[in-house]
């Protein structure tokens, strides 16, 4: 059983030029989500934002694009629709570890929204 991240974090919009909140996941799917991730090369937020030896950061993430229009990134404000999709197509939305790790004083760099299993 495999288990994936879903989360929130900023990204800058360079056409729209304009900050919003995408929802990404830590890895390339299996499955059916696969067919609405794709990797996305991330613009630096602002120009202090240089990796670090001891931060480094990754500007390529696995981005999850809208179901009905993957040409256009997924946001927040569709995660019900993400857990509709997610349902019917096998996935299994991990609450007891997603409530655990929203509950730890451990914090992930990006906004958690949950853990799935396929």
């Amino acid at each position: 059983m495999a288990t994936y991240t879903i989360s929130s974090q900023p990204f800058y919009d360079n056409i729209n030029q304009c900050y919003k909140n995408i929802v990404i996941i830590d890895r390339e799917p299996t499955g059916p989500l696969a067919q609405i991730v794709k990797s996305l090369h991330t613009p630096r937020l602002s120009p202090f934002d240089y990796p670090s030896p001891c931060c480094p950061v990754d500007r390529c993430i696995k981005a999850i694009y809208k179901i009905n229009n993957t040409s256009e990134l997924m946001s927040p404000n569709d995660i019900p629709s993400l857990f509709g999709f997610l349902t019917q197509n096998g996935y299994t939305i991990n609450t007891a570890l997603t409530t655990m790790m929203n509950e730890s004083q451990v914090k992930m760099t990006n906004k958690l929204i949950c853990f799935i299993n396929l």
